[in-house]
């Protein structure tokens, strides 16, 4: 352990600066430096203390979530403050220790570090600053591939939690570090001609690019001065990309909050296997403990509503769709089907016993590409895109589309029966002969809380960072010929 006389003279100049203001109960805690960026190594200098004491170094700091009731409605991003520690460390007879830290993945602003006696009791304290700031992970990239970038440190602040990202001077869409201690990845399409194209980082709560951010703003340059602007390469294509396709899925469960409520409890219970696909998976529905050798009618529930018109959505049954099956002597029974197209997230599937329902499952419907034609035309084609599987719910309920990374606008799930839940659009064939790219990026409807404002935006951080559910996007490539 190094003694002040020995260690370097701007930490002695530090320490000695701050020696008179960052005292607890009769300690004195320093930093090297009073902020920095996730992925520092800084000093933490204990000064003052009791000698040949064990003591307990901690850093304060916040765990984020999404708030949403009733897994629907989303009330915006909300923390609660949590306490970890760094290290364990003794101080040496002159009651001193040097300590060695490296800034974790963890939310920017003020994070409090404290220095405590064993039985809790502070010694110590001083602050640490964290600053945002962004990697691209990879400076070129094929065209139809995609361009990195990582966010750390962002939020809680909701000055700092929502940065939009341009792609050429045109908005794609928003990052937010909500989740994942405030590190955030987003993937930016290769598009546009084979050489130079320019991707920044800007930051506005309000959810589009403040273009005062590096000249004029309050809050200072975005990233605090590193790198928020880059100049990428795309490459030639480097292979066909697929005309269409969906992100890789999870497995997921069904949400129970979305069930509607059962006439009569009884043992009966019921399952389906596997719990979460798209339209058309295969699955099996296995009821136990029914009344033996009885009728038993399954009941499939689409959600409807209108929330733009004040219509409560709810579970409705929709009676033609599963069948009536019959139980064994022991009462159970087991059905396979191929799960229809319909409306996106929860599917309840009640059972019925003479006109009472009397257990309840779920299958968490997926989103899936139906329809995408044609895949090359001249400028002014039009394009057909039909997808499934598109939620009602909040934060699922808006694939936001982006053509060649400049928005175009959002889409919804609809919930009519003729529609039996496929999403339609039509979208015009627009630019220079050769590939062109359309992605669909999660977005969220609405949010109860204002600022920061995230709504009906691209998602990019959707991969860690959105609400609720690890939804897909929608990617086509679309090739314009000559006339």
């Amino acid at each position: 352990m190094e003694s002040e006389g020995n260690i370097s003279a701007d930490l002695a100049d530090t320490l000695q600066r701050h020696r008179s203001t960052q005292q607890g109960s009769g300690g004195t805690l320093v930093l090297s430096d009073d902020e920095g960026y996730v992925g520092d190594e800084i000093m933490i200098l204990g000064r003052n203390l009791p000698e040949n004491l064990t003591v307990e170094l901690t850093w304060h700091t916040t765990s984020g979530n999404w708030g949403v009731l009733q897994g629907n409605e989303i009330m915006g991003a909300q923390y609660q403050s949590r306490v970890e520690t760094l290290g364990t460390v003794e101080t040496d007879g002159s009651g001193q220790f040097d300590f060695t830290y490296e800034i974790p993945e963890d939310y920017g602003g003020s994070h409090t570090i404290e220095v405590q006696k064993p039985d809790g009791g502070r010694l110590a304290r001083t602050e640490f600053e964290i600053i945002p700031w962004f990697e691209l992970v990879n400076e070129s990239a094929p065209l139809g591939e995609t361009f990195t970038i990582k966010g750390y440190g962002l939020g809680p602040n909701p000055i700092t939690n929502n940065y939009q990202v341009t792609y050429d001077n045109g908005m794609v869409g928003f990052v937010t570090g909500v989740l994942n201690n405030g590190t955030a990845t987003a993937q930016i399409r290769a598009t546009g001609h084979v050489g130079k194209h320019g991707i920044q980082i800007w930051r506005n709560y309000r959810g589009v690019p403040f273009l005062q951010n590096n000249t004029q703003s309050p809050y200072g340059p975005v990233a605090g001065g590193r790198e928020s602007v880059w100049t990428v390469d795309v490459t030639e294509l480097e292979s066909e990309p697929s005309s269409a396709w969906v992100d890789p899925q999870l497995d997921e469960s069904p949400l129970a909050v979305h069930y509607p409520d059962i006439d009569r409890d009884t043992d009966a219970s019921m399952e389906i296997t596997p719990s979460s696909g798209q339209a058309g998976t295969t699955a099996f529905i296995r009821g136990r403990d029914f009344p033996p050798e009885t009728a038993v009618d399954l009941i499939w529930h689409r959600h409807q509503g209108h929330r733009v018109k004040g219509i409560e959505i709810v579970p409705v049954p929709k009676p033609d769709v599963l069948p009536t099956v019959e139980t064994d002597e022991d009462g159970n029974f087991q059905y396979e089907f191929e799960v229809p197209s319909d409306v996106g997230s929860t599917r309840p599937i009640t059972a019925e016993v003479d006109g009472e329902s009397v257990a309840v499952t779920g299958f968490m419907m997926q989103p899936d590409i139906l329809e995408f034609s044609p895949t090359s035309g001249p400028v002014g084609t039009e394009i057909d895109i039909k997808l499934s599987g598109v939620g009602w719910t909040i934060y699922e309920n808006a694939p936001y589309f982006v053509y060649d990374n400049k928005p175009l606008g959002y889409v919804c799930g609809v919930d009519d029966d003729d529609a039996n839940g496929v999403t339609h659009i039509k979208i015009e064939a627009t630019g220079e002969p050769g590939l062109h790219f359309i992605d669909a990026y999660p977005s969220i409807f609405e949010t109860r809380n204002d600022e920061p404002n995230f709504e009906i935006k691209p998602h990019l951080s959707y991969l860690d960072n959105h609400p609720m559910r690890p939804l897909p996007a929608f990617h086509f490539a679309f090739e314009v010929t000559e006339e």
